[in-house]
C-alpha cells in the first residue's frame, strides 16, 4: 500500500511541472477575454466580478472543507487573499494600458526574482542581469504608459509573493480549502466594489464574459498552482513560468490584434532566456539519485 501511495506521488510530482502551460494558456486567456470588459464595466468592475465569480465556483466544487480552518491557518489564508486581490487588480490594470505581452513579461519577473533569491553563484547573477536587460529594452522604445508599467511592477512583486504564499496554502491544507477561504475572503471585500462599479450595467453578456474570465483567469489556474506547488519548490515553478511571454504573445496576436515592436520582442527574448537558463543551472545542481 504504501509503495503504491509512493508510486503514485511520484507520478504526481512528475507530471506538475506540465500543469504549468496549461495554467499559463488559462490565465492568458482569462486576461484577453477581460480586456473586453474594460469599456463596459471599467477595470475595479471587472476585477470584483472575476474575484467573485471565481470564489463562486470553486465554493461549489468539492475537496474542500471550511471547518478544517483554526486560528493558526488565520494569517496565512488572510494574507494570499489580500495578495491575490492586490494582484488581480494591478495585473488587469496593467493590461488595460499595456500589451498583454509586455505586462505578462514585467509580471514574470517577480517570479523569476523568487527563483534567483537563494541563488549565490555568479552564473545566477549572470540571469538575472539578463531578466533586467530585457526589461530595459521592453521598456526602452518610449509611448508607454507610466501608469500601465507601474501597474505591471506591482503586479510583479505580488506575483513573487503569491508564488511563495500557494506554497505554504499547500502546506497548511492537503485539499483546495485554503484557497477556497482565501477567494471567498477576497470576494467579500470585493462585494461592495461591484455593487457600484457594476450595478445596473450588469446584462447577460457581461455576466456570462465575466463568468468566462473568474473561471479562466482565476478558479481553474489558481487550482493548478495549488496542486503544482505542492510538488515542485518555489524555485523551479518561478523558473516554469518562462513560457509566459511566449503564450501570452501568442494570445495577444490571435485575440486582441496586438503585435509588439521589434525591441520589445528582443526583450521578451532576454527575460525568456533568462529564465531558461535558470532552469537549466537548477537542474545542473540538482543531486543525483543514488
Amino acid at each position: 500500500m504504501t509503495a503504491t501511495a509512493g508510486a503514485g506521488a511520484g507520478r504526481r510530482a512528475a507530471l506538475a511541472p506540465a500543469l504549468v502551460p496549461i495554467q499559463i494558456t488559462s490565465l492568458q486567456v482569462g486576461a484577453a477575454a477581460a480586456t473586453h470588459l474594460f469599456d463596459r464595466i471599467g477595470t475595479w468592475g471587472t476585477v470584483s466580478l472575476r474575484v467573485i465569480l471565481a470564489a463562486l465556483v470553486l465554493a461549489l466544487l468539492p475537496g474542500r472543507r471550511l471547518g478544517r480552518i483554526t486560528r493558526r491557518h488565520l494569517p496565512v489564508v488572510c494574507a494570499y487573499a489580500a495578495v491575490i486581490s492586490g494582484m488581480n487588480f494591478a495585473f488587469f490594470a496593467a493590461i488595460d494600458h499595456l500589451p498583454l505581452s509586455v505586462a505578462t513579461t514585467i509580471e514574470l519577473l517577480g517570479p523569476l526574482t523568487v527563483a534567483l533569491a537563494a541563488a549565490r553563484s555568479r552564473s545566477d547573477a549572470g540571469w538575472a542581469l539578463l531578466a533586467a536587460g530585457g526589461l530595459v529594452l521592453l521598456t526602452a522604445p518610449g509611448g508607454l504608459s507610466a501608469a500601465g508599467l507601474a501597474f505591471a511592477g506591482a503586479a510583479a512583486v505580488l506575483r513573487g509573493a503569491y508564488v511563495l504564499l500557494t506554497r505554504r496554502l499547500g502546506d497548511d491544507f492537503p485539499d483546495r480549502t485554503g484557497l477556497v477561504a482565501a477567494m471567498i475572503l477576497s470576494a467579500l471585500v470585493w462585494s461592495p466594489v461591484a455593487v457600484t462599479q457594476v450595478g445596473a450595467r450588469l446584462d447577460g453578456r457581461v455576466l456570462l464574459l465575466a463568468l468566462a474570465v473568474g473561471l479562466f483567469s482565476s478558479a481553474l489556474p489558481y487550482s493548478l498552482d495549488l496542486l503544482c506547488l505542492r510538488y515542485v519548490t518555489p524555485h523551479t515553478f518561478g523558473v516554469l513560468l518562462s513560457l509566459s511571454p511566449v503564450i501570452s504573445l501568442a494570445v495577444g496576436y490571435v485575440a486582441l490584434a496586438q503585435a509588439p515592436r521589434g525591441v520589445q520582442l528582443a526583450g521578451i527574448a532576454l527575460v525568456v532566456a533568462a529564465s531558461a537558463g535558470a532552469v537549466r543551472t537548477s537542474l545542473t545542481r540538482a543531486p543525483r539519485p543514488d
